[in-house]
């Protein structure tokens, strides 16, 4: 369902998160044909939907995903985040990214050597 105001669609939305994180999905989506952008928030037993074509409201927009991400990233003081033994030892140039092996310096075979 569509809300009309955006107060109204920003709490129900938080609602929906603190009910059920882990089902929880937001969306958004501009269609630039008609300059809307549309808000949905469903954990697949409720659904609300807010749509706008006021840039004011880009603001608000920025400021739900910023409310909704530290919502998501809050992690219990009882859980252990795992650390590699080995990060530490890492270089700190270019940690992680896998390199590409050279060329070798062979050449393809000419069309005159074909047979």
């Amino acid at each position: 369902m569509y809300l009309d105001t955006w107060d109204d669609f920003q709490k129900a939305a938080e609602d929906i998160y603190i009910a059920s994180p882990l089902r929880t999905r937001y969306v958004s989506s501009y269609r630039h044909i008609d300059g809307e952008l549309i808000l949905k928030v469903t954990d697949d037993r409720s659904a609300v939907k807010y749509k706008t074509k006021q840039s004011t409201d880009l603001k608000k927009f920025i400021g739900l995903n910023r409310s909704m991400m530290s919502k998501m990233q809050n992690i219990e003081p009882t859980e252990a985040v795992h650390v590699p033994e080995n990060a530490a030892q890492q270089p700190q140039g270019n940690a992680g990214i896998p390199t590409s092996k050279p060329a070798s310096g062979k050449s393809k075979k000419s069309k005159k050597n074909r047979k």
